[in-house]
């Protein structure tokens, strides 16, 4: 722009005065930065880019079919997918970590050492498998190839994996298509979502999310914290799909354990109970904040349960405990919830008819924040004696009855 207006002033003719204007707007540049914006932008697509290879492997059956290896042709063949694009495809899963990929014909030890395992991350990063080949294009035409599902995919991916996510990634994919849809949600207000075939799909997907860690860590600090021999019933109240129930059940051979949850909840949580053979497990059916949830109990248990922020629930639970029972809780601290507005429109996008959600994520309209529902405890004889942070951001508090 300082050329154009040097060579302005220097006297060279314009036909047109409107043109000299133009030639200066033409050389102007943004005072903002524009490298950030389209970092942003790309990492966002590239984000979205990725969940849909993984997505559409899915739901195409890839890291079932890849179970044995299978050239990117035949994959095609067996799939009835185009055999032009299969070959990209599968080599944009091995650069993010789903496929291993090793040349046909190799013997095992070679298979060892050629076997590419990517760091998912360092992919994104290096945009090419650790073999170091710079000639992608060359190397997903040679035909030799042979691709099959990584440790991370057959972890995670494969139905018969007993980590397996796969109810996981469906839940993922329908909230993608919600906000697929927010235009129509901001003009309209939040989906009305039905409860029965909600909590049908969302019990599996949390069961999946527990085995991953969630429950073993949370178990752990429970036993760290109670003494289980001295608890010979428990409830697990809005325990969803009961694992939690069924892996304190274990702890002692004289414990029975209840789950309270809506009735379309509990008859997911039926297969939990039979799948682990918990003999000792029961299911108790109801709505906690209109029915008896049951008595005499020595712990009861509450994880990320909707009812674990509001005050009118306090007393049905201490009324509910043994004098020097236990009630543990966990829940997301608010703290975290109002610093991340994704989160919180994310919650309010859905809800169910007649409810009215808080502002914050996991939050209810009749919630209290966290830290205030702690200190309300203590009105109705329990006494907060630990709270813990947990790895994944919630924290668990242990209170006992004292009254």
């Amino acid at each position: 722009m300082e050329e154009v207006k040097s060579q302005l002033s220097a006297g060279i003719e314009i036909k047109n005065g409107s043109n000299a204007e133009k030639d200066e707007e033409l050389f102007q540049k943004p005072e903002i930065d524009f490298d950030c914006f389209f970092k942003f932008i790309d990492s966002s697509i590239q984000g979205l880019k990725e969940y849909s290879l993984i997505a559409s492997a899915l739901e195409l059956g890839v890291f079932e079919a890849l179970d044995t290896p299978l050239s990117a042709r035949n994959l095609a063949e067996k799939l009835g997918c185009d055999p032009l694009l299969m070959p990209y495809f599968c080599e944009a899963l091995h650069n993010i970590g789903f496929l291993d990929r090793f040349e046909e014909g190799m013997d095992k030890e070679e298979e060892k050492t050629q076997v590419v395992k990517t760091d998912p991350v360092a992919g994104q990063e290096k945009g090419k498998s650790e073999t170091g080949s710079e000639n992608t294009d060359k190397e997903i035409n040679n035909g030799g190839a042979v691709y099959l599902v990584s440790e991370l995919s057959a972890t995670y991916l494969l139905e018969s994996s007993p980590f397996s996510q796969q109810h996981y990634l469906a839940e993922r994919v329908r909230n993608v298509e919600r906000w697929a849809r927010l235009p129509q949600i901001l003009k309209q207000g939040p989906e009305i979502v039905e409860k029965g075939p909600f909590f049908g799909e969302v019990v599996h997907c949390m069961a999946e999310n527990a085995r991953c860690g969630l429950l073993q860590e949370t178990v752990k600090v429970v036993t760290e914290n109670v003494d289980f021999t001295n608890v010979k019933r428990l409830l697990d109240i809005g325990g969803g799909h009961g694992l939690y129930a069924v892996a304190f059940s274990k702890l002692n051979e004289d414990l029975q354990a209840f789950v309270f949850d809506l009735p379309p909840v509990t008859a997911e949580t039926r297969y939990f109970i039979e799948k682990h053979g918990a003999s000792r497990v029961d299911t108790i059916q109801g709505d906690f904040f209109k029915d008896e949830i049951g008595s005499n109990y020595d712990l009861i248990f509450s994880s990320f349960n909707p009812g674990g922020k509001v005050p009118s629930l306090i007393p049905k639970l201490s009324e509910a405990l043994n004098p020097g029972g236990i009630f543990v809780t966990r829940q997301m601290p608010d703290e975290k919830m109002k610093s991340n507005p994704l989160l919180s429109l994310d919650w309010n996008l859905w809800t169910f008819e007649g409810v009215k959600k808080g502002r914050s994520g996991y939050s209810f309209e009749n919630s209290v924040p966290f830290n205030e529902y702690i200190e309300l405890l203590g009105n109705y004889g329990l006494e907060v004696f630990r709270a813990l942070d947990m790895t994944d951001g919630s924290r668990i508090v242990f209170a006992r009855k004292i009254t």
